[in-house]
């Protein structure tokens, strides 16, 4: 079961993508330190502010419009994240899809709930 997240940001598209793709942009909203090589086959690593690691690797990049990426902990399986940029009335709307991945996915959503309370 996938989680999707969507939100308007009041800026252009070019604003938008930067804001989701460039490290220290990243850094300003979703992880503490990010490295990212935003082509396909690229490598990254955040780490949250809880100070978790997470390690990797782009799978795809259609500039200015959508990226994907795989991404896992050292002790835990990993997910599939998808970040996709449309234009709207007042701005761009991003949408976050992750799908956890392999034969834990259908417990993901619920133990994700669990852990968020």
């Amino acid at each position: 079961m996938s989680c999707i997240k969507e939100v308007l940001l009041p800026v252009d598209a070019d604003e938008a993508w930067e804001a989701v793709t460039d490290p220290d942009a990243l850094e300003a909203w979703l992880a503490d330190e990010v490295e990212l090589d935003l082509r396909e086959g690229g490598e990254a690593t955040f780490t949250l502010p809880d100070g978790e690691e997470r390690r990797a690797v782009v799978e795809e990049v259609a500039e200015g419009r959508r990226w994907t990426f795989w991404w896992w902990t050292a002790d835990a399986p990993g997910s599939r994240v998808t970040v996709e940029l449309a234009p709207a009335v007042g701005g761009t709307t991003v949408r976050v899809t992750e799908s956890p991945v392999g034969p834990w996915a259908s417990v993901a959503p619920r133990t994700h709930a669990l852990t968020a309370a």
